[in-house]
């Protein structure tokens, strides 16, 4: 009998435990994609939008809370991310009457749009990062980094 008690409550254990273990909800303090699941996905931006206004664990993000990037082949004041580049790493989009303030500043890129950049360098959202809080962009290419403040 008491074989079978423990072969029973191993079993609970470990079916308890793979239960927990397929949800983290958060980790290291990030929530993870299954704590959105009841939120729409983003899309590359299609619009303008105000300058960020949020810094979330020392982390810029925009206004919805999606993490942004700068590029590595940037200049500052200068975008080098179009075609292909900027599919996958759509820009932080500013409009023509952005007014710039604190680390953030606005530059022209070469197609004739504004985009916002930090501390001069321009700011970029991942297509791949698909809810917020996501940072799947960090580090891609050894070129890619999240904008810390």
């Amino acid at each position: 009998m008491k074989v079978l008690t423990l072969i029973a409550a191993t079993a609970l254990t470990l079916t308890a435990g793979a239960a927990v273990a397929g949800d983290y909800g958060h980790y290291n303090g990030y929530k993870t994609q299954s704590a959105y699941k009841s939120q729409k996905t983003y899309k590359a931006q299609k619009s303008y939008e105000a300058a960020p206004t949020k810094v979330s664990l020392k982390i810029v993000t925009d206004n919805n809370d999606r993490t942004l990037y700068i590029f590595d082949n940037d200049s500052r004041g200068a975008s080098n991310c179009y075609g292909g580049c900027a599919t996958d790493w759509p820009p932080y989009y500013a409009p023509a009457d952005a007014t710039p303030y604190g680390h953030y500043s606005v530059i022209q890129r070469s197609d004739g749009t504004y985009q916002w950049a930090w501390k001069g360098w321009p700011l970029y959202y991942w297509d791949g990062d698909k809810y917020p809080g996501d940072r799947g962009g960090d580090g891609i290419g050894g070129v890619w980094h999240i904008v810390h403040r």
